[in-house]
């Protein structure tokens, strides 16, 4: 019988080492997680929120809690966090035993029926503000958003909901503010014309005000990523090679797309390697040659509603 890891709340941040040890699930992509006090501390500040001993902050994907305690130090009234992750949310919870006004909630912030168990008056249910003239004074959104199509999702969802006023916005017109990958940051401002424009862009170009308020450093962020190919891309490759693991890859290349097999001979290894044997850096190449083909698939992941 495996053993439930149990990580203990402490007041310093894990090392990445310590990280990769202790937060990790070897079956799975780690969830990114911002894991520099002083980046956090230099975010909220640059964002020089109004009254925000007043504020009550909802928070999706805390991880190590790094932006969770930047928005404590800063005064905020109350902090309600949603973390699905049981390390994650053991870790979370114990910083709560010793911050005031922090709750947290094994829920995940993808669920559409997490924003319906907020509205119950023990959270926020409340706080409706129906005047949409201006920002809503006392709630704030933040997070930190997961890399790939599930990151993406999320993203244009909340985007969707400030017309819909569904969600947080059916509470009033809510200052948000995420932690997000820079080529899903590039998506969601990307102009007319550019190639990487989409649905998401249009419709936060329409309905919202964007800023870029504060940028990462590599270090700044668990893990720090040895890939190179474009995430979605990435993503894409993994989804489909490891549906059979014990197949090679010259077999499974073709799930990839028609004609995927010619990017087999622009490899620096032996395509006969079976998926379950291949390093990140080798399916890391396999995605950057699949990027680059020309006749690839160019749309990766069909447009989902996460809140269905």
């Amino acid at each position: 019988m495996s053993r439930a890891k149990v990580i203990e709340f402490s007041e310093k941040v894990p090392k990445l080492a310590e990280w990769s040890k202790q937060f990790r699930y070897r079956s799975a992509i780690p969830r990114i997680t911002l894991a520099s006090p002083s980046i956090a501390a230099k975010g909220i500040k640059k964002m020089d929120l109004p009254n925000v001993e007043n504020m009550t902050a909802v928070e999706i994907y805390p991880g190590l809690g790094v932006w969770t305690r930047a928005m404590k130090d800063i005064g905020f009234k109350r902090i309600i966090t949603l973390e699905p992750q049981n390390l994650y949310f053991n870790w979370v919870e114990g910083m709560s035993k010793v911050s005031s006004g922090l709750e947290v909630l094994k829920k995940d912030g993808y669920d559409w029926e997490a924003y319906n168990d907020l509205k119950d008056p023990k959270y926020i249910g409340t706080m409706e503000n129906k005047d949409w003239s201006k920002v809503h004074p006392d709630l704030f959104f933040t997070g930190t958003l997961p890399k790939g199509s599930r990151g993406e999702q999320l993203l244009a969802q909340f985007t969707t909901c400030i017309v819909n006023k569904m969600a947080m916005h059916s509470l009033g017109r809510i200052r948000m503010a995420f932690w997000v990958p820079d080529t899903l940051y590039q998506k969601y401002v990307a102009p007319p014309k550019n190639h990487i424009r989409c649905k998401m862009s249009v419709i936060a170009e329409a309905c919202a005000k964007v800023d870029l308020i504060c940028t990462t450093a590599p270090d700044d962020m668990y893990p720090n990523s040895h890939i190179t190919a474009q995430w979605d891309v990435f993503e894409y490759v993994l989804k489909h090679l490891f549906v059979m693991q014990k197949r090679s890859l010259k077999h499974m290349v073709k799930t990839l797309g028609p004609g995927a097999d010619i990017i087999l001979g622009r490899l620096s290894f032996d395509s006969n390697i079976l998926i379950g044997e291949m390093s990140a850096a080798q399916l890391n190449e396999v995605a950057i040659k699949f990027d680059e083909w020309p006749l690839r698939p160019r749309v990766l992941f069909e447009d989902a509603s996460v809140f269905t």
